[in-house]
């Protein structure tokens, strides 16, 4: 998998998809978790699909979902890339023909190394947050997961903001970054000024990093 460097996921509109695109983001989450502040019903989400299409990666999110579901709404609306942001077990993710992404909810570090053989094509890295499946903007501590070598592409979440993002990719070194209530004002609705502000500090900052 050809991992983007730069996520902006829970986009709700295709007015915040083609924004986000225009600034130079390289991947565009759209949440299909019904549990979320920021879910798109399937019924609205081919406008976000087709803002993004060409330019960037949509990336479909979903958390617990089955995957005879997954399926047809990747099928519907022609989006190759999945994130299972839930407790999804190894034999869903193999049954899907997506290249997929599995989030991992770090507590002490040791979460990655619990799945080190799940079948995906990338992790991405958020906080553990009880009752919660990612976009709460509670990072965790880097320094967990320091010089830390999955053996897949990862991407790095979890309360990322255009303050915070240069730091973060100089201490863990991901390969990605994932950023969505860390660019609003209000839930759910990108913010133009700090949308900007975090695309540009994060590709500075990755061009800047060497990879260990």
């Amino acid at each position: 998998m050809k991992l983007f460097r730069i996520k902006i996921c829970g986009v709700t509109t295709a007015q915040d998809a083609a924004l986000a695109v225009s600034l130079g983001a390289d991947a565009v989450g759209i949440n299909f978790y019904k549990g979320s502040r920021r879910h798109v019903p399937v019924s609205e989400a081919a406008p976000i699909v087709a803002a993004v299409r060409g330019k960037a990666t949509p990336v479909a999110v979903f958390v617990n979902e089955l995957p005879e579901t997954i399926e047809e709404v990747c099928r519907l609306l022609h989006i190759e890339v999945v994130q299972l942001s839930g407790h999804e077990p190894p034999a869903v993710a193999q049954r899907l023909k997506f290249q997929r992404i599995k989030a991992v909810h770090v507590r002490d570090g040791s979460e990655l190394f619990l799945h080190r053989n799940y079948p995906c094509d990338a992790f991405l890295l958020d906080a553990s947050v009880p009752g919660e499946f990612g976009g709460t903007g509670k990072p965790f501590d880097w320094g967990k997961i320091e010089g830390m070598k999955p053996g897949k592409p990862w991407i790095l979440a979890g309360g990322l903001t255009a303050e915070n993002v240069a730091a973060a990719i100089r201490t863990a070194r991901p390969d990605a970054v994932d950023v969505a209530s860390g660019v609003e004002k209000i839930s759910g609705r990108k913010d133009p000024q700090a949308l900007k502000s975090f695309i540009n500090n994060a590709r500075e900052a990755f061009a800047n990093v060497t990879k260990y």
